[in-house]
């Protein structure tokens, strides 16, 4: 959106300015409403738009440059490290793993160039990297539950848990094989009484990590 100036001269946004500099990168971190959100651009259409809360790589279209609290400019570099850094620690749990399925192969074979997303690891969300211990599940639902999510990985039989509270979410452990006898496993933290939650795989046999947000 263009702004007026003192001498009634049009301007645009210095965030909107960078963001359509094609020398700088498509992204550019901003503070709204006092939180971090990332804006986006398009070179092909030059639209411009902001990844929706929760997401990390779906959006839409944003103009309310006057929303804009604080510009945090990034370095290339920098969001370079933090993806290296995520695909390695995918990496290293994957390494323990006790089973396989083409999730744990893709991890093994990643491009330490690429995000979690660009690799297909993940589907771009907050949760990226984030563990959860099985021994934590434990806790909320109850060690028949877990025995019977264990011996079920192990056999390599279908198993789904009752839903069971998890820090006031419904929790639910899961397991399935697959035909070419690859085992995948997971546990979905989702809202009351709905669909819709946080997704978890199995990524060893003392984790789950981050997958999706829906």
């Amino acid at each position: 959106m263009e702004q007026i100036n003192d001498n009634n001269t049009v301007t645009m946004h210095q965030a909107e300015l960078y963001l359509r500099n094609e020398e700088n990168p498509t992204s550019l971190y901003v503070r709204i409403e006092g939180k971090r959100r990332r804006l986006f651009i398009n070179r092909s259409t030059g639209l411009i738009g902001i990844i929706a809360i929760g997401k990390r790589n779906r959006g839409y279209r944003f103009s309310n440059w006057e929303s804009i609290e604080k510009i945090y400019y990034p370095t290339i570099m920098s969001e370079a490290n933090e993806d290296r850094k995520l695909v390695r620690k995918y990496q290293k749990l994957a390494e323990l793993a006790t089973h396989t399925n083409d999730w744990l192969r893709k991890i093994a074979s990643a491009d330490p160039k690429k995000s979690l997303y660009e690799n297909r690891i993940t589907t771009g969300t907050t949760i990226d990297g984030k563990c959860i211990r099985l021994s934590t599940i434990e806790k909320y639902c109850g060690s028949i539950a877990m025995d019977c999510f264990k011996d079920a990985l192990k056999k390599k039989e279908k198993y789904s848990s009752h839903r069971f509270d998890f820090c006031g979410y419904d929790g639910t452990l899961w397991c399935e094989p697959r035909e070419n006898g690859d085992m995948i496993a997971g546990f979905s933290k989702e809202f009351r009484n709905c669909g819709n939650g946080y997704y978890y795989l199995l990524i060893n046999d003392q984790n789950v990590i981050g997958y999706d947000i829906d």
